[in-house]
């Protein structure tokens, strides 16, 4: 990636020099959802154009399924056929949150995941008329989170779970900030990425990124004066990750944010695709 490319005969220095710079995106979604994003469906093929076009060397991602069965597992064996479509596509888990069958053990998921070359995992609401609202409560889930943080696999959460609206397809959630902050607070070696956090979440994230140091998130997509510069200059680059969230938003935005922020070339880096990388690869 070429940032701030000058005109060498205007006589005028590049508004940023010559960076390279790699980009590995961290909140992508395949396939249709039930209720369509405005500018359609990914996927794996469209994926991998657009990250072409976006100058993306790699990108964490799931994909969505619905319909009959366990909407969960078929979502896995989908993101998982569609990452052996090119080693640039890095799969993402998707947790269940609750037994499916007697003596089913939630923690056992994480050996599922790690055997199949996975380094990420996240959380999706339960969909249907029977589904449970989404609930963080560690009792809940100790055992799942625990076998994960010995393995430190990230987990993501999305913003939108912790004070979301019901959907026509599940209930509101009745997760919030405070169960981040409990999951940080006792699984201290467990990554906590929170993705797409909007404009009225960002007292809670500098608050659990300032307590926690294994509480991340992604650069949000809304663009005030300098408020990526702003918010790493309060928390540190290392806690900011480049995520999309395509096909709801486009992949130019963070980019375009990290690429023309006023912060020098070493945080830009970290935020493009190093904290990140650093995360995958200190999966166990």
């Amino acid at each position: 990636m070429v940032c701030g490319v000058g005109n060498p005969g205007s006589g005028r220095q590049p508004l940023h020099g010559f960076t390279f710079m790699t980009f590995v995106d961290c909140n992508v979604m395949l396939g249709q959802t039930l209720i369509p994003s405005p500018g359609g469906a990914l996927d794996a093929r469209s994926l991998l154009a657009e990250m072409d076009h976006l100058g993306i060397e790699r990108t964490l991602f799931s994909h969505y399924a619905f319909g009959e069965g366990d909407m969960k597992e078929e979502m896995n064996r989908l993101t998982l056929a569609d990452a052996r479509q090119s080693e640039r596509l890095i799969p993402t888990w998707v947790l269940s949150m609750a037994p499916s069958k007697i003596g089913e053990k939630l923690e056992g998921q994480v050996t599922r995941l790690l055997d199949a070359g996975v380094r990420a995992a996240r959380f999706y609401p339960d969909e249907g008329g029977d589904a449970e609202a989404l609930s963080l409560k560690i009792f809940l889930l100790e055992k799942l989170l625990d076998r994960m943080e010995q393995h430190r696999v990230p987990l993501l959460i999305p913003d939108e779970y912790l004070h979301g609206e019901a959907t026509p397809h599940s209930p509101r959630p009745r997760a919030d900030y405070e169960d981040i902050d409990a999951i940080c607070g006792r699984f201290p070696n467990l990554p906590v990425v929170i993705l797409q956090p909007p404009y009225n979440s960002q007292p809670e994230v500098i608050a659990l990124a300032q307590r926690h140091k294994n509480f991340y998130f992604t650069i949000p997509i809304y663009g005030l004066f300098h408020e990526l510069e702003n918010t790493a200059a309060m928390v540190g680059a290392g806690r900011l990750l480049f995520g999309s969230n395509m096909p709801v938003f486009d992949g130019s935005l963070g980019i375009g944010m990290i690429l023309y922020a006023a912060m020098d070339d070493r945080d830009k880096t970290l935020i493009a695709g190093e904290n990140l990388k650093h995360l995958l690869d200190s999966v166990r």
